[in-house]
């Protein structure tokens, strides 16, 4: 930070990051000097194994440059360490002409070695054979770093100035998504993700490139982990809600299908899904796209193998699956619907996040009017509303004939992730027709409805966090801050960056600490008003606001919906740690207002730690309830 300028234009990139590449071009090149100078050295009689031109024509010339080439990228890397990544960049200010240096001698190394080539197909029969590959090693290897430059300096050029930001962003998403096929062409939301990114990425006020991000986590993680914060436990989780979340939690897992098992499975999965899929993946099974291996209450499966991953996964409830629709689109999202005989519920479950254009689902996080018919008009995730709406079409019919079916059974919509804020706006839209639906949202994403939607709906929308989750509490202004916080850090740090990358992250990653203090103030009741929020964000502006360019009255903040279920950890928890214990407290979305970085902020949120997590505060619910009487 900032980003270097070469040939006048900006490069995401800083002078401070090129102590590894030059430590990777020296580890590559001082190798050939030592062998090419040992091997010199030794012939006594140089005309007895190569002559004399190919010393003169290409051995000479090559020595040189790879000797300039190492002196070089020593220069570089040692200047490149010195100094900090935002106060103190002066040192740095020569690294610009060493790279133009640097790249002036790429030509003349490739040079070199292709009039060498000549002399050496005359003379290479005659060279010894370490001789012999070393030059062979020596000719890849002016080939690849060129091409490797070229591929690197194209990768981070900033092409503001010859293309708009909004433009710059759209090209990136379509390289990342297949050239947009992954969005099928819905501009209007795409431009909304754009300019979304702009906003939190590209502002002209802030100069900041992949490394200083990383550099500023790294220092704010160790910030984080240090820091002791009180937990007020306004009521401990009831019992029933944590056994419904764990049962239910199952459910939103299966809807992952092959990636479950895999997950689950570590060891044995790909047996395991062969198995699950009767083997039609290789073969066994007719054609694929034969009828008899489609099942008829499932969509967009033509062979079959995704619904057989399903009913494997559910084996152990021995549900009746009534339907499944597994396409996975942007602001489409699969999912099944089953009947569990043991609990009376038609239970829809929703996948969460697995594909690229999920990811684009879950950025499009512009806020849409939400009208309700029970809980008047509000404001919602634009994505997410988009997939709940697509559901919404897709089953509204089925659902009527199903509880024909089973009149005496209730509706029950889960998710995980992304799912779980798709399945919270459903539950809103299938709340007057189904009274006792209930919604239960695993891993719940931190900016899904704004607050009046929110605290409407707590007495039927359950949303479950464990521990430093970081999607439960990511939202627009999450994100804003945890920016603004990354650059205050980065100006107040004294450290070069290669010492922050390495030695802080090393002894962060070390450290245990425990992250929540509970402080006990409980109340009796579980939805009284003591449970409502105690503080409200001082907000003054949307992200809506700001990339739409309305007026602060027409847009709400998006928070975390429903009642809210908090499992935190009451040890020294660390990135390693294993056997963690956990507690569990009716939490407010206001203490989820900002990420919390920690070595798990990413673990937390996998399938494994909220399985973990409450079976381990069911297992010690008594006790837990004794530590706080």
């Amino acid at each position: 930070m900032p980003g270097i300028r070469l040939f006048g234009r900006r490069f995401n990139f800083a002078s401070d990051d090129l102590t590894i590449p030059s430590l990777i071009d020296i580890g590559l090149r001082l190798p050939l000097l030592v062998t090419f100078i040992v091997f010199r050295i030794k012939d006594e009689s140089p005309d007895s194994t190569c002559p004399s031109t190919f010393y003169n024509g290409y051995f000479y010339p090559l020595l040189s440059v790879y000797a300039i080439i190492t002196i070089l990228a020593s220069v570089m890397a040692l200047i490149s360490l010195r100094g900090t990544p935002v106060k103190n960049t002066r040192p740095r200010r020569h690294m610009p002409l060493l790279i133009y240096t640097r790249l002036i001698i790429v030509p003349i190394d490739i040079s070199i070695n292709v009039l060498g080539l000549i002399l050496i197909i005359r003379v290479f029969h005659m060279c010894a054979i370490i001789l012999r590959a070393t030059i062979i090693a020596t000719i890849i290897l002016s080939w690849t770093v060129p091409i490797a430059l070229f591929i690197i300096l194209a990768f981070f050029i900033d092409l503001t100035g010859v293309i708009s930001p909004e433009k710059k962003w759209e090209m990136r998403i379509k390289l990342i998504f297949c050239c947009g096929r992954g969005y099928g062409g819905q501009s209007s939301d795409i431009k909304n993700i754009v300019k979304t990114l702009q906003y939190l990425i590209d502002d002209e006020r802030f100069d900041l490139v992949p490394s200083d991000v990383a550099a500023g986590l790294i220092l704010l993680q160790h910030e984080d982990v240090l820091e002791e914060r009180q937990l007020d436990i306004i009521q401990t989780a009831p019992l029933e809600l944590l056994k419904e979340g764990l049962y239910y939690n199952s459910y939103a897992q299966s809807a992952f299908g092959w990636f479950s098992i895999a997950y689950q499975y570590r060891l044995t999965f790909l047996p395991r899904i062969l198995l699950a899929m009767r083997f039609r993946s290789i073969g066994f099974c007719c054609a694929c796209c034969s009828p008899c291996c489609q099942n008829p209450d499932s969509l967009n499966d033509p062979c079959g193998s995704q619904y057989s991953t399903l009913t494997y996964l559910l084996r152990k409830q021995k549900p009746v699956v009534l339907y499944a629709n597994f396409l996975g689109a942007f602001h489409r999202a699969p999912f099944y619907i089953a009947a569990d005989g043991e609990k009376k519920k038609i239970i829809v479950s929703i996948r969460g996040t697995l594909s690229a254009t999920d990811i684009l689902t879950d950025i499009n996080a512009v806020e849409d009017v939400l009208e309700t018919e029970l809980f008047g008009n509000g404001h919602c995730h634009s994505g997410m509303h988009s997939a709940a709406t697509y559901i919404r079409d897709d089953i509204s019919t089925r659902l009527i004939d199903i509880f024909i079916k089973y009149p005496d059974y209730e509706l029950i919509i889960c998710g995980y992730s992304l799912g779980a804020g798709i399945a919270s706006i459903l539950a809103i839209l299938f709340k007057p027709n189904y009274p006792h639906l209930k919604c239960y949202g695993i891993a719940m994403p931190g900016s899904v409805l704004s607050e009046n939607l929110a605290m409407a709906t707590r007495h039927f929308i359950y949303s479950y966090v464990v521990d430093v989750d970081m999607i439960g509490r990511a939202s627009i202004r999450s994100l804003e801050h945890l920016r603004d916080r990354i650059i205050d850090a980065l100006d107040k740090c004294n450290r070069n960056k290669l010492r922050i990358l390495t030695m802080t992250l090393f002894g962060t990653l070390r450290k245990r600490r425990q992250t929540f203090h509970s402080v006990n103030s409980q109340t009796p009741a579980l939805m009284d008003e003591s449970f409502s929020p105690s503080t409200t964000l001082n907000i003054d502006s949307t992200i809506s606001e700001l990339v739409l360019n309305q007026t602060p009255a027409d847009r709400a903040h998006l928070i975390m919906p429903g009642t809210i279920i908090h499992l935190y950890s009451i040890n020294r928890v660390g990135l390693f740690s294993r056997k963690i214990s956990y507690r569990a407290c009716m939490s407010t979305y206001n203490r989820f207002s900002q990420l919390i970085v920690h070595p798990r902020m990413w673990l937390d949120h996998f399938p494994a730690s909220y399985a973990t997590a409450l079976a381990d505060v069911i297992e010690n619910y008594d006790q837990s309830l004794q530590e706080l009487t």
